[in-house]
C-alpha cells in the first residue's frame, strides 16, 4: 500500500526535491524492513563480536525473526518500480488491484523472477487472450522446470549432500565430484522452478522474463552472469552498477573494477546473511578484472555458431569456466568460510590418501544420474538458442510426442522426495 501511494506521489509531486524525499522515503522503508528481516542478527552478531574484542559481555541472544515470503524478490521489485518511476521511465500504476498482482503474483513470489514494472504492468492492464500455441508452450515449460527438479536437481542431490555433510574424511576425487554435482543441483533446483514459474505464468497469458539461458554454455564470466539470474543480474546493473560506474568514470578501469566488484559483493549478500555469500558474489567479482582490463567485458561469443558442435577450444573454455564456478559454488552450499575453504583444499591435496566414498563413486546412483544429465545437457544445447530451453514446437509431432513420454518415465522413475527448493531461502 505504501509503495503503490509513494509511486503515485512521486509522480504528481512538482518539484523535483518533493519527489527525490518521497523515493527515499521508499528506499529507506523497503531496504529498512529487508534488513530487519533478513539481515538484524547477521548485523547484531557482528556488533556484538565487535564490542566483545574490547572486553564487552560474551553472551547475547537473536531475536527469532519469521521472515516474510519472498520479501528479496518482491522488495527489489518494488524498489524498481518506484526508481522507474522517479526516472519517468513509466507511469505509476492508479489501480491498487494491478499493483498488487504486480508484487504479489503467486509463480513468480517464491523465487522471482524479478520482474520489472515496465514488462509486467502493461500485461494485467490489457485484455489477455488465450492461445492454443502459448498455452502448450507453456505446459511443455512446465514439463521441462519440473524435470528439472524433481530428477535432475533432486538426484545430484543424492550425490552431493553426503559429500558435503562428511567433507573432511572424502578423498580428493570424490569431494571434486561433489562441488561438479553441486553446480549442476543448483542450477537443475533454480532455473527448474523459473521455468514452471514462466510456464504457469504463460497459461494465464503472461509472459515473465527469462531468468536464465543455458549459463554452463558460456565461455567466460561475463557471458556466463548474462545468462544466470537474469532477472537479479539486470537489476543489479541497472540500479546499483551503472550509476557506480558513472560516478567513478574519472578512475576509468578501475573505477569499473571497483564498480563490478562491489555490485557482485551485494549480488552475495542479496542471498543471505552469511559471510559465506559475501566471500562467493567477491570472487565473481574479481573474476571479471581480466576481462576488463582486455576490453572483453562486454563481448558475447556465439557457440557453433554455424555447427553443431562446438569447437574445441570453446570446449575447453566451457569446461574450465564451469569448473571455476563448481569450486566458488562450493562457498554458496558451506556453512561457514572457514569449511568451504578446506573443501577446495582438501580437492587439490596431492597426498590425499583418504579412502574415496565408495557408495556414491561405485554406486549406480553417479552412473544413473550421469546418464540423465546427457539427456538433460543435449537438449539444452539444442535449444540453446531458442526463448527457452524445451522449445520444440519445431519438431515433428512424433519427436515431440516421443520426448513427452521419454520425460514422463524418467519423472515416474528416477524422481526424488522433493526438497525445498534451495532459492525459498533466499
Amino acid at each position: 500500500m505504501l509503495n503503490y501511494y509513494l509511486g503515485l506521489n512521486i509522480r504528481n509531486a512538482k518539484k523535483e526535491k518533493i519527489q527525490k524525499r518521497f523515493l527515499y522515503l521508499g528506499l529507506i522503508f523497503n531496504i529498512g524492513l529487508l534488513i530487519y528481516f533478513k539481515y538484524f542478527n547477521f548485523f547484531y552478531e557482528g556488533f556484538v563480536q565487535l564490542l566483545n574484542i574490547f572486553g564487552g559481555s560474551s553472551s547475547y541472544n537473536t531475536l527469532t525473526i519469521l521472515i516474510p515470503l519472498g520479501i528479496s524478490f518482491f522488495t527489489f521489485q518494488t524498489l524498481g518500480y518506484l526508481i522507474d518511476v522517479y526516472n519517468e521511465e513509466i507511469e505509476p500504476s492508479n489501480n491498487i488491484l494491478e499493483f498488487s498482482v504486480f508484487v504479489s503474483y503467486f509463480p513468480k513470489i517464491l523465487s522471482g523472477p524479478i520482474e520489472r514494472a515496465s514488462k509486467m504492468m502493461p500485461q494485467l492492464q490489457e485484455k489477455r487472450n488465450l492461445s492454443y500455441n502459448i498455452f502448450v508452450d507453456g505446459l511443455r515449460q512446465i514439463l521441462w522446470g519440473l524435470f528439472a527438479k524433481i530428477v535432475i536437481a533432486e538426484n545430484c542431490a543424492v550425490i552431493v549432500d553426503p559429500i558435503f555433510n562428511n567433507y573432511e574424511n572424502e578423498a580428493g576425487v570424490t569431494l571434486l565430484i561433489g562441488a561438479l554435482f553441486y553446480a549442476v543441483q543448483l542450477y537443475a533446483d533454480f532455473s527448474g522452478y523459473s521455468n514452471m514459474a514462466i510456464g504457469i505464468s504463460k497459461l494465464f497469458g503472461i509472459q515473465l522474463m527469462r531468468n536464465f539461458s543455458t549459463p554452463f554454455f558460456s565461455t567466460n564470466i561475463s557471458d556466463y552472469w548474462r545468462k544466470w539470474h537474469i532477472s537479479l543480474t539486470t537489476w543489479m546493473m541497472d540500479f546499483v552498477f551503472t550509476p557506480l560506474s558513472f560516478s567513478l568514470r574519472s578512475y576509468k578501469k578501475k573505477g569499473l573494477v571497483i564498480s563490478i566488484v562491489s555490485t557482485f559483493i551485494l549480488v552475495g549478500f542479496w542471498h543471505g546473511p552469511n559471510w559465506t555469500f559475501i566471500v562467493y558474489g567477491l570472487f565473481h567479482g574479481l573474476y571479471f578484472i581480466p576481462l576488463v582490463y582486455s576490453g572483453k567485458m562486454n563481448t558475447s561469443q556465439v557457440l557453433s555458431k554455424g555447427r553443431n558442435f562446438p569447437t574445441l577450444k570453446e570446449l575447453i573454455s566451457m569446461a574450465a569456466l564451469f569448473l571455476l564456478i563448481a569450486l566458488t559454488d562450493v562457498f554458496f552450499r558451506s556453512d561457514n568460510i572457514i569449511g568451504a575453504f578446506e573443501y577446495i583444499i582438501n580437492i587439490f591435496k596431492i597426498n590425499n590418501t583418504i579412502s574415496y566414498n565408495s557408495e556414491i563413486i561405485s554406486s549406480g546412483q553417479l552412473i544413473k544420474t550421469t546418464g540423465i544429465l546427457v539427456f538433460f545437457f543435449i537438449i539444452e544445447w539444442i535449444n540453446k538458442n531458442k526463448t527457452h530451453d524445451f522449445q520444440i514446437d519445431s519438431y515433428n509431432k512424433y519427436l515431440r510426442w516421443s520426448l513427452y513420454y521419454l520425460i514422463f518415465v524418467l519423472i515416474i522413475n528416477f524422481s526424488k522426495s522433493s526438497q525445498n527448493f534451495i532459492y525459498l531461502k533466499f
